[in-house]
């Protein structure tokens, strides 16, 4: 029974690292669409996906070199940390019951502010909206589903009896959040990086904006899609399963992301207070409907 017991602990320390691995990897190609697409669309040259790996790997390289100090060791340390929490292919990760949507959105956010040497006032104005959506979500959660294992529990939960009601409320809460408080644009970081002046601190905070940007985007698709995430207890079959479902609603939050960029409704106060509207109205006709 011991055995079975430290088996289990350690094969979701390795699928904790596998996924830790793999959105790493995945983190600059992201980064890559959320800046190159929209002017690629436009029909403007872009750089190439590949010149973003390399930047990718030559941070990390110099990051065994010389390590991180002060704030952007704080920025990598928080989207880390997002990135092993969170429940990306299955819920049996070895941290994923960490994965509180309010505990691990305040995470990427107070990462966010750590990125660059102080605060602009743009990312500052995103703050509390986002803080304020991410409490509705807590809320809506515990109302029409109390006592859930975080993020992690919630999927299996809704694995085993859908609600949908609360899915389409956690939908319109994912929306919301993304339009309150949208993936840092190349912009965004320049103007956080205007007081740095070393070249290299600029390339690896721009790294690190890249795994931010991640963790918030995963945290954005998991719960939106929650069930799409596969069960621990499902198998090898699960596993792949959740590992193509991760692709999937990844590549579609990056699509959606990027949809609000071109059609310049990202900071749109008015989209962020209907959706949060409609997550409320969900949640409590799901709630007092049944």
């Amino acid at each position: 029974m011991m055995g079975h017991e430290i088996g289990l602990i350690l094969l979701s320390v390795l699928e904790a690292l596998f996924q830790l691995g793999l959105l790493l990897i995945l983190a600059p190609v992201m980064g890559w669409c959320l800046d190159s697409l929209p002017f690629w669309l436009a029909g403007r040259s872009v750089g190439t996906v590949r010149f973003r790996l390399l930047q990718a790997a030559r941070f990390w390289r110099s990051l065994v070199q010389v390590p991180l100090g002060g704030r952007p060791a704080l920025a990598l340390t928080a989207g880390v940390l997002t990135l092993v929490c969170l429940p990306a292919v299955t819920t049996g990760s070895g941290l994923s019951s960490l994965a509180d949507p309010l505990v691990i959105g305040l995470v990427v956010l107070l990462g966010r502010g750590f990125l660059g040497p102080g605060l602009v006032q743009g990312e500052a104005a995103r703050l509390m909206p986002a803080v304020l959506l991410l409490c509705l979500t807590e809320a809506l959660i515990a109302l029409a589903a109390p006592g859930t294992d975080g993020l992690s529990g919630l999927c299996a939960m809704l694995h085993i009896e859908p609600e949908p009601g609360l899915e389409g409320a956690l939908a319109a809460c994912a929306l919301a959040l993304g339009i309150a408080c949208p993936p840092l644009r190349s912009d965004d970081v320049t103007q956080m990086l205007s007081g740095l002046r070393d070249r290299h601190e600029r390339e690896a905070a721009r790294s690190i904006a890249d795994v931010l940007n991640c963790g918030w985007l995963l945290l954005l698709a998991d719960m939106a899609l929650p069930v799409s995430v596969g069960l621990a207890q499902g198998g090898v079959q699960s596993w792949w399963l959740g590992l193509l479902a991760l692709g999937a609603r990844l590549a579609l939050t990056v699509a959606v992301a990027v949809g609000l960029r071109l059609m310049a409704q990202e900071r749109s106060a008015r989209l962020t207070a209907l959706f949060a509207g409609v997550a409320l109205l969900l949640a409590l006709a799901g709630r007092f409907g049944t």
